[in-house]
């Protein structure tokens, strides 16, 4: 799995790869800069109130809970715009480490697209759920958010990846054979998922990594 991983961070980093993690960086940043803009023009339209300073208060708290908001939810609509990129990825790590295995017929567009929404959702839904106790238990919390995460991670990006190669119901058993090392390699990705800035290239990472992660789970898989 480590050689997986150092393979997979040495590729985020190639030239190859640099245009694919700005495009889900940049559309991350566009996403919560027009939420930015949307949240300033309607409390424009709000009624002022009588209370003198009130309403600046009101802009200020707005600005900062839409701040927050993209500290916690930055990594996961980064993660569902890097599925948006997940094939050109796998290909490009396909074509450097694995050229003489046979072309992956690819994974369904909109397939990928409801993988992505359900990933991204589970994951908000997690975090929010999770959020209460990682303010009030910082260790206990962010760990189980970790934890759970990883599960998430794990399932859905190895599922992209396996399905750029076999129908569902091949992927789904076979990741039951091999949840074990499917969970290890998610809770990698949520494990920096949860650094600041690393989480938004971590979906990247995860897309690259799950790929070696498949394709050493298919070799074992090979009769002897």
């Amino acid at each position: 799995m480590f050689a997986s991983a150092r393979k997979a961070f040495a590729m985020i980093f190639d030239g190859a790869f640099i245009g694919v993690v700005l495009r889900a960086i940049f559309l991350t940043l566009l996403l919560f800069f027009l939420l930015l803009i949307g949240l300033q023009y309607g409390l424009h339209y709000v009624p002022p109130l009588p209370v003198h300073g009130l309403n600046a208060l009101i802009d200020i708290l707005a600005s900062i809970l839409l701040i927050v908001v993209f500290v916690f939810l930055g990594a996961p609509v980064s993660a569902f715009f890097a599925t948006l990129f997940l094939d050109g990825i796998a290909r490009k790590v396909e074509n450097r480490y694995y050229p003489a295995d046979a072309a992956a017929f690819g994974a369904p567009f909109w397939g990928s697209m409801v993988a992505g929404l359900r990933l991204t959702g589970w994951v908000i839904v997690v975090t929010v759920a999770l959020l209460p106790v990682d303010i009030s238990l910082p260790g206990i919390g962010s760990a189980a958010t970790v934890a759970a995460d990883g599960w998430l991670l794990g399932r859905e990006f190895f599922e992209l990846a396996a399905l750029r190669h076999m129908s569902k119901g091949a992927a789904d058993s076979m990741r039951k054979r091999h949840s074990f090392a499917i969970y290890g390699a998610g809770l990698l990705i949520a494990l920096l998922s949860a650094i600041p800035i690393v989480n938004f290239i971590a979906p990247l990472f995860g897309a690259a990594f799950m790929v070696h992660v498949f394709k050493r789970l298919q070799i074992e898989d090979r009769p002897a």
